[in-house]
């Protein structure tokens, strides 16, 4: 029985001698001499079944079938409206451009090919309407005709047999594929190895074009009556071509780090060294390929390949491009090992691991130490290049501010060593002052830190026991002053803690998580109104934050106010820390009492004690100058009865240091009350 189909299948197949071409042409000339004689049976000269021959006849019985039922369809939809319309509209240029519009509507969507329109249905209503006659229905048998018999003739003579094609197909690409990568590793670092990476591209996209084919091949094969039994080699052959073109996108980026790689004159002798190992390595990745796509096991080769690999990432110069090269080839074998059809082509093996990274899994599997933290640290050093480029096109990007910048802007009272402890990562937010060699994110800037880099990388993947980094502790947040490889390695890895000697800074303004230009700014106004009135020693739990700039000095004002009018009534000169200390007594306190009893600050959740203060004092003075009710109560009573009012003194709140100060005055009444009763009125 085997050997009857295999005579079979010679016998249906073409001499080897023919062209495809002409064995084409053959059969659609025994297809319209055999529709010719068919057809004279209903018509003595059925042009339109040789017509429909020569349109519709494909290579193959199911294209030559999509093709037929595609005509026949548009023939008899174009007959149906020409005579339509010639019966009920007549022939005019308004009706042709009408059923002619509607036509090629229907066209787009009455298709069943891979032909993109079906243009029978206009061609055979104009043909009605030219004509004016309505044997133009012979034309729709002619062409079932024409295409039985073009169907008939694709199948049972010479049908294609694409297995063939695509076997011969697969052999060249594989070979291909094992030459390629041994040639790209003999030529790493050489000047052949361009040439290289541009003949690997090729024959790249040469198994594409064989995976494409596939398709093809998979509608030759059907209501094939000679190669039926062939479709499961097919699916066979379509798994290793997809496999070849799989394998071709690393062995592509393998070609483009061997082109980049060049062996200097210091390193030449660790190329040289390294080199034996590369071959090795690439020899029993090509042995690991061959067992893979001969369908063998391939786990003892594709570990004894990990082996050399490592050996050759040893041996090899510190280079960016040798370790690239170390991390294509354990991809390429991670591809060969990893590999279960029927798998469609993936992107890059290097994006998924870099995407992985993204989303936590920080480590790039099976390859050693020193190639995977090489890496790691260009990984690194690429995301600081991002972030550097794109902070100024970034309106919501703001720098962190450095520690000698936040001490010198708040004020610094004092330090205590608070000795070694575990601090979480989270919580440094900067270092002691800038640094070029890492970003504000401890990214790595700088090409000469790699060795350090690396160093602690290894060390701290494994586990080791790392010396304590040095930081500042101000507020809840940690300022490294030294240790700055060590975080930026941690980060990498996700580490969540580190062991630190931390050192407190005492400041005499609080610090505030996060901080940016304009809360330092703010912060330094503050720092230096307590520096002039000294409330934070004589007051200690007096807290005034203003939430704006420029409020500090208003605030100032009303208290040098209080103090002269304070030194009028005791008959001497006030020291301001004097004045400050009372006002916070006598006019300050006792307006926030009347705040607290009102619940402003509840129905005002976005305003601080100080805006209220400021606010209240303001419409205390416009009250009294209008005639009307006045005092704390009255302010607040207003401010609380009107949500205009209140828009628009948080609107004059915002403007900082434009907003306008309490005419002097009105302000010197209100503080002769207050200094002549003790408390505002």
């Amino acid at each position: 029985m085997r050997r009857f189909q295999k005579v079979a299948w010679r016998l249906a197949e073409p001499p080897s001698f023919l062209p495809p071409l002409a064995v084409q042409s053959l059969k659609v000339a025994l297809a319209s001499g055999l529709v010719w004689a068919l057809g004279q049976s209903l018509n003595p000269r059925p042009f339109a079944a040789v017509l429909a021959v020569i349109i519709l006849m494909q290579g193959h019985a199911y294209g030559s079938l999509l093709n037929a039922v595609q005509f026949l369809l548009g023939v008899a939809a174009g007959l149906a409206l020409g005579l339509l319309a010639e019966h009920f509209l007549g022939v005019s240029s308004l009706v042709l451009a009408g059923v002619i519009f509607i036509c090629m509507l229907m066209g787009g969507w009455l298709k069943v090919s891979r032909q993109g329109f079906n243009n029978q249905i206009a061609v055979s209503a104009l043909l009605v309407l030219a004509s004016g006659r309505a044997d133009n229905v012979d034309r729709l048998w002619e062409t079932a005709l024409g295409g039985a018999v073009g169907i008939a003739v694709a199948a049972l003579i010479w049908p294609p047999n694409p297995v063939r094609g695509l076997r011969q197909a697969f052999r060249r690409v594989s070979v291909d594929l094992r030459t390629d990568v041994q040639r790209t590793l003999e030529l790493a670092g050489t000047a052949e190895a361009e040439a290289n990476r541009r003949r690997v591209r090729d024959h790249s996209e040469r198994a594409d074009e064989a995976v494409s084919d596939v398709g093809e091949a998979e509608d030759a094969l059907r209501w094939n009556p000679w190669h039926l039994g062939r479709i499961h080699d097919l699916s066979r052959l379509e798994d290793r071509l997809r496999l070849v073109a799989y394998l071709y996108r690393t062995v592509r980026a393998l070609a483009r780090q061997a082109a980049q790689a060049r062996a200097t004159d210091d390193d030449s002798d660790r190329w040289r060294q390294a080199r034996t190992h590369l071959l090795v390595a690439g020899a029993t990745v090509v042995d690991a390929i061959e067992r893979r796509l001969g369908g063998r096991e391939v786990h003892d080769t594709v570990a004894t390949a990990r082996e050399e690999i490592g050996r050759f990432a040893v041996a090899a110069p510190q280079d960016l491009h040798a370790a690239a090269l170390a991390a294509a080839l354990g991809d390429l074998l991670s591809d060969v090992e990893g590999w279960r059809p029927p798998n469609q082509v993936q992107p890059d093996r290097q994006l998924v691991m870099r995407i992985l990274r993204r989303l936590g899994d920080r480590r790039t599997p099976e390859l050693p130490a020193p190639v995977r933290a090489e890496l790691e640290f260009r990984e690194e050093r690429r995301e600081a290049q991002h972030q550097e480029l794109g902070a100024p096109l970034d309106p919501g990007t703001t720098a962190v501010p450095q520690l000698r910048q936040v001490v010198e802007a708040v004020g610094s009272t004092g330090e205590r060593d608070l000795g070694v402890r575990e601090i979480p990562l989270t919580q440094i937010k900067g270092a002691e002052s800038y640094s070029p060699d890492f970003d504000p994110s401890f990214l790595p800037r700088s090409r000469h830190l790699r060795q350090r880099w690396v160093q602690l990388y290894e060390r701290m993947e494994r586990g080791d026991q790392m010396p304590p980094i040095e930081v500042y502790l101000l507020g809840n947040s940690y300022f490294v002053r030294k240790g700055h490889h060590q975080v930026s390695v941690a980060r990498h890895l996700g580490l969540t803690k580190l062991k630190a000697r931390v050192v407190e800074l005492k400041t005499r303004v609080p610090v505030a998580d996060e901080m940016n230009a304009e809360e330092l700014l703010r912060a330094a106004e503050y720092a230096d109104f307590l520096e002039k009135t000294g409330l934070d020693k004589s007051r200690p739990q007096a807290r005034l934050d203003c939430s704006q700039l420029g409020r500090y000095d208003v605030i100032l004002d009303h208290i040098q106010g209080h103090r002269y009018f304070l030194a009028l009534k005791t008959g001497r000169e006030v020291p301001l820390s004097e004045a400050a200390a009372s006002w916070y007594d006598t006019v300050y306190r006792p307006l926030m009492d009347v705040v607290t009893a009102r619940e402003v600050q509840r129905r005002l959740p976005d305003w601080t004690e100080a805006d209220i203060y400021l606010t209240l004092t303001r419409l205390w003075l416009d009250l009294e100058q209008g005639g009307l009710p006045a005092g704390p109560e009255g302010a607040a009573s207003a401010l609380l009865a009107d949500p205009g009012l209140a828009a628009r003194e948080a609107r004059r709140n915002r403007r900082g240091r434009s907003a306008r100060r309490p005419r002097a005055a009105g302000w010197r009444r209100l503080l002769v009350d207050a200094v002549k009763s003790g408390q505002p009125r």
